[in-house]
């Protein structure tokens, strides 16, 4: 592998490896998603044991992402109403990936999370929720709940 093929391989891989981080990221929501179905259609059961499934409700589409917050930004937002209204961008990143049993050493994933959380950060900064400020001598950023 030559002439500039090793660069091309390499990012292929790490490409890759964020697509796969992603797709597993989205697998676990699909599966709490139906996780949350059945256990309402058992609590409808409950309380109308004779209803049959055409009765249940139709399916809605799910809201844009555009219209409201995302599962990672009301993840934030809850993570620091708790922790006193302030929070670091890698301490988000790495609760994020402990909550969803990723391996914080696995390099790949916790780039693709950390831009996660700094996308749904810029967005909420955007909205007017969060303000940030430079932590520290890097390039970590400290978001704060405005209001």
């Amino acid at each position: 592998m030559q002439d500039g093929y090793d660069q091309t391989l390499s990012g292929l891989l790490r490409k890759r490896a964020e697509l796969a981080g992603q797709v597993e990221a989205h697998r676990i929501a699909w599966e709490d998603a139906g996780s949350a179905l059945t256990a309402i259609d058992a609590a409808i059961l409950v309380f109308d044991p004779g209803i049959r499934p055409s009765e249940l409700p139709a399916s809605r589409s799910a809201p844009s992402a555009l219209s409201g917050a995302t599962p990672i930004q009301r993840r934030l937002l809850d993570l620091m109403r708790r922790g006193g209204g302030s929070l670091r961008t890698l301490e988000a990143a790495k609760e994020i990936m402990v909550e969803r049993g990723i391996d914080p050493r696995n390099r790949v994933a916790a780039t693709t999370i950390r831009k996660a959380v700094g996308d749904a950060f810029g967005r909420l900064r955007k909205a007017g929720h969060v303000t940030g400020a430079k932590y520290g001598s890097g390039s970590e950023l400290e978001w704060q709940l405005t209001g």
